[in-house]
């Protein structure tokens, strides 16, 4: 669980400063990349979405379910602080992102426990495939 924020958070970081690079017209340090708005909110994005992903366990509900959270933490940003970069398809942009992250991360760590789980398998002389 603990993973799925931190990953959650490093990938909203790394989204929200690519996507300022877009956005912003003044010189481009990384600590104005990283003190805006859109990092700002992406990373609250990346850190609700990394809760979604350590409960919802289907990885199709957890891409739709990012994309939903996405676009409803955008335009409540929006609703706040009036920064008006069409908040609806940001979020659902962020949300999509994030939700292919977290479905990649998943299907990564249940193919590493599978081939581990036949590894072993085999070592105690299950050999036969089919």
């Amino acid at each position: 669980m603990l993973q799925k924020f931190f990953i959650g958070i490093v990938s909203g970081t790394i989204i929200g400063m690519v996507i300022t690079t877009m956005f912003l017209d003044e010189p481009k340090t990384l600590i104005n990349l990283f003190l805006t708005k859109i990092t700002a909110t992406s990373i609250i994005s990346g850190f609700i979405c990394g809760f979604l992903a350590s409960i919802i366990k289907s990885k199709l509900n957890t891409f739709f379910t990012c994309i939903i959270a996405g676009a409803v933490i955008f335009y409540t940003k929006y609703l706040i602080t009036g920064h008006d970069y069409d908040p609806i398809t940001m979020g659902l942009f962020v949300g999509a992102i994030l939700g292919g992250v977290f479905v990649l991360f998943t299907k990564i760590t249940v193919s590493i426990k599978k081939y581990k789980r036949l590894k072993k398998l085999r070592r105690r002389g299950f050999k036969i495939y089919g």
